[in-house]
């Protein structure tokens, strides 16, 4: 009971806005009884995953204007290769590409070509019950973007020369999780910081040039893109697995609300 206590005071504090990747169930490290070929039990064990995580808003502050905010989109398509030790600690590294999408205070649009990302991370189950599990994650996410093109006041604009975007982002979660023979709901919250590696360790993301020249056609147009940063550092999510009766597979489906509005779906099989 004192846990769940702890659990509900953490989560009240946390509930706030946020951009974040996926969390992933509390329980992982520990539901996974057989591997995919192997009803060994193991000391230590691999799994492979498939990520795909749809960030369909996600608020920024601008640094010229602190009360006005730009809206992302952001879709992630990734691998997941995570190993396991003692059924308690993940240790895991994301290998796939992203996708950006920025519309700027002045309803100025533009797009990224998909770019490689990667990221590693860990999972370390603090509790494990018979029925609750509460776990901490952490990890570290990069990937860099270059811009296709724009558009301003509805016409489509090409870029004159290199732009590049880099995001770095570290964030950390605790979750709680109940765990039943097929599915394992868990609710938690996170915290993200978004580095910026020219400055560190001011939380924001600078492009690079900041003033470019567009054209369309024989028309120039001066485009300035402005320093952004997070509009909050702290989230919540929500999310379900389904685990098969052998426990070596699992489907999870996870939310993540308010000024990051996203859903992911994580298919993973144990080896």
């Amino acid at each position: 009971m004192n846990l769940l206590k702890i659990f509900i005071f953490l989560f009240l504090f946390f509930f706030s806005k946020a951009f974040s990747i996926v969390v992933g169930n509390p329980s992982d490290p520990g539901i996974y009884s057989n591997g995919f070929f192997s009803s060994k039990e193991k000391n230590a064990t691999f799994r492979a995953s498939y990520l795909y995580n749809n960030i369909y808003k996600a608020e920024y502050k601008n640094n010229t204007n602190m009360q006005a905010t730009s809206d992302v989109k952001i879709k992630i398509f990734a691998s997941v290769l995570t190993f396991n030790f003692f059924n308690r600690l993940d240790l895991y590294a994301i290998l796939g590409k992203v996708n950006y999408e920025f519309v700027d205070v002045d309803d100025t649009l533009f797009f990224q070509d998909d770019g490689f990302a990667w990221g590693t991370g860990f999972k370390l189950l603090l509790y494990k019950g018979n029925k609750i599990d509460f776990s901490f994650d952490g990890k570290y996410f990069s990937t860099k973007q270059r811009a296709d093109y724009f558009v301003i006041e509805k016409l489509v604009y090409t870029l004159n020369g290199p732009f590049r975007q880099r995001f770095e982002e570290v964030q950390g979660s605790f979750a709680i999780s109940y765990k039943t023979n097929l599915l394992i709901p868990y609710i938690g919250a996170t915290f993200l910081y978004t580095l910026d590696t020219d400055f560190f360790p001011y939380t924001r993301i600078i492009p690079k040039p900041l003033v470019r020249i567009l054209s369309r056609g024989d028309d120039l147009a001066i485009f300035e893109t402005r320093d952004m940063k997070p509009k909050d550092y702290f989230g919540a999510v929500l999310g379900i697995s389904v685990i098969n009766k052998q426990k070596n597979a699992t489907l999870n489906l996870e939310t993540r609300v308010n000024d990051q509005n996203a859903f992911a779906f994580v298919g993973t099989l144990r080896f």
